[in-house]
C-alpha cells in the first residue's frame, strides 16, 4: 500500500501527527504525544521476466509497524519523532529460523522512514531519512498505486535507498498559497554505499561503474509549490551530486540533474486529475537524458477508489541502459527509444480500515518486461 491522496504528502510536508487515522495514541500528557501505527499487506502478482516468461508469487506488499511522537517545547516549537519499521508479513513465521541465511536478521525487516524535526510558525525543519520531494511533490499525485506504479526518474537512479536517506530539509509555512523547500543529502566518505553501486550497475550492464563520490558530497535539492483554488503546481530540482559514473577507463564524469513539474486539479473531492514532466539530464555520458510525461487520475465511487495513468517515457540512446537495460547495446551504440506506459487498478473497502485492490500493467519494454496483473488486502491499525 502506498500513499493514495495528494493531501496525505503535503500533510506530510507541514506536520508531524498528520497522516494515519487509524493510529492509536498510548501517551498524550503535559504536551507530549505518542501513536503507534501500521498495517498488513499481503498480495498475489502476475509479471513477465526479462526472459520473457511468466511468474507468479504471494507477496508482502510493505506490512508497517510505525511509531510517531511530538512535545510541545514552547507555544510555538514543537519538536516531534518518526520511525517505521517494515516486515514480510508472507514469510514472517519462521522467516529468521536460526541456521537460515536472515537468522541474524530482525523480525523487522527493514527501515522505511525515520526522522526528526521542529515545527512552527517559522515552517518545518527536518533530518533524517523519508520520500523523496520529487516523488511527494510531482510523481505521486499522478501514479501512486498499491503495487504498480509508472517508472520514475528515480528508478534511472539506482532507487530510493540512497537519495531518500542523510537527509535536512526545510519546509515553509504556506503564505498565500505558496510554498517552498530546500535540503541536502549528505554522504561523508565513511559511509557505505557499496550497495547502490552493485544495483545500478548491474541493472545497466555496463562496463563502468555509478557510485556515490569519494570523500563525502553535499547534494542541494528544492521545490516550489503554490495552490490556489483546486489546483496546486509544483517545480522540483536535485543536483544529485552524491552520485558519479567511473567509466572503463577509469575517468569520473558527474551523474547528472533531476528536474520535475507537477499540474493538479482536485475537481471535487471524489475526483482528482495529475499531470507532470520529469527529467533525468544525465551528464555521466553524451546523449543520456530521459524524459517522462505522465498523466493519472483518481476516482473515489463511495466505496473505494478507480485510477489509471499513462506515461510516455523517452530515452535517449544511452539512457536506455538505465531505463530499458535489456535492450542496451552499448555506449554510443544504438538509438534513442520511447515508451508507453499504463496503469488501471481498483479498491473496494471492506471497512474503514481494510481493502481489497487489483491492478495491471504494461511497461511496453523488451520481452514485455514489468508487464502483469496483481490483486491484494490491506488492513490499517
Amino acid at each position: 500500500m502506498k500513499k493514495t491522496l495528494l493531501a496525505t504528502a503535503i500533510a506530510g510536508a507541514l506536520g508531524t501527527m498528520a497522516a494515519g487515522a487509524q493510529a492509536a495514541t498510548v501517551y498524550n500528557q503535559d504536551g507530549s504525544k505518542m501513536d503507534v501505527y501500521g498495517n498488513v499487506q499481503l498480495g498475489w502478482v502476475n509479471t513477465k521476466e526479462g526472459d520473457g516468461q511468466t511468474t507468479d508469487e504471494l507477496f508482502d506488499n510493505g506490512s508497517t509497524v510505525g511509531f510517531r511522537g511530538e512535545h510541545i517545547i514552547n507555544p510555538d516549537l514543537t519538536g516531534y519523532f518518526r520511525a517505521e519499521f517494515e516486515f514480510n508479513a508472507d514469510q514472517q513465521k519462521g522467516y529468521y529460523a536460526a541456521g537460515g541465511s536472515n537468522s541474524s536478521a530482525s523480525g523487522l525487516s527493514k527501515g522505511d522512514q525515520a526522522y526528526l524535526g521542529l515545527t512552527g510558525s517559522f515552517g518545518d525543519l527536518r533530518i533524517g531519512s523519508w520520500d523523496d520531494l520529487l516523488n511527494d511533490w510531482v510523481q505521486d499525485p499522478v501514479s501512486n498505486n498499491e503495487y504498480f506504479s509508472n517508472t520514475t526518474s528515480g528508478n534511472d537512479i539506482g532507487g530510493g535507498t540512497y537519495r531518500e536517506g542523510n537527509k535536512i530539509t526545510y519546509t515553509s509555512p504556506i503564505l498565500s498559497g505558496l510554498q517552498f523547500a530546500v535540503g541536502t543529502r549528505y554522504y561523508g566518505d565513511a559511509e557505505d554505499t557499496q550497495e547502490f553501486q552493485n544495483n545500478v550497475r548491474d541493472r545497466a550492464g555496463l562496463d563502468g561503474q555509478f557510485q556515490t563520490k569519494d570523500g563525502g558530497s553535499a547534494a542541494l535539492f528544492g521545490g516550489l509549490r503554490y495552490m490556489f483554488g483546486d489546483w496546486t503546481l509544483a517545480a522540483v530540482y536535485d543536483n544529485l551530486r552524491n552520485f558519479e559514473y567511473i567509466d572503463a577507463d577509469g575517468d569520473d564524469h558527474t551523474y547528472g540533474q533531476q528536474f520535475g513539474l507537477n499540474a493538479t486539479w482536485q475537481m471535487n473531492d471524489d475526483l482528482r486529475i495529475a499531470a507532470k514532466w520529469e527529467q533525468v539530464h544525465g551528464q555521466w555520458e553524451d546523449d543520456a537524458n530521459a524524459d517522462r510525461y505522465g498523466i493519472g487520475a483518481r476516482y473515489s465511487y463511495g466505496t473505494g477508489d478507480l485510477y489509471g495513468s499513462y506515461q510516455h517515457v523517452r530515452a535517449e540512446r544511452n539512457a536506455v541502459a538505465l531505463v530499458d537495460p535489456d535492450s542496451f547495446s552499448g555506449i554510443d551504440q544504438g538509438g534513442d527509444k520511447s515508451y508507453n506506459e499504463f496503469v488501471l487498478g481498483a479498491t473496494y473497502n471492506l471497512s474503514s480500515q481494510m481493502y481489497v485492490w487489483l491492478e495491471g500493467a504494461k511497461y511496453d519494454r523488451d520481452n514485455n518486461t514489468g508487464d502483469g496483473f496483481g490483486t491484494g488486502i490491506a488492513y490499517s491499525f
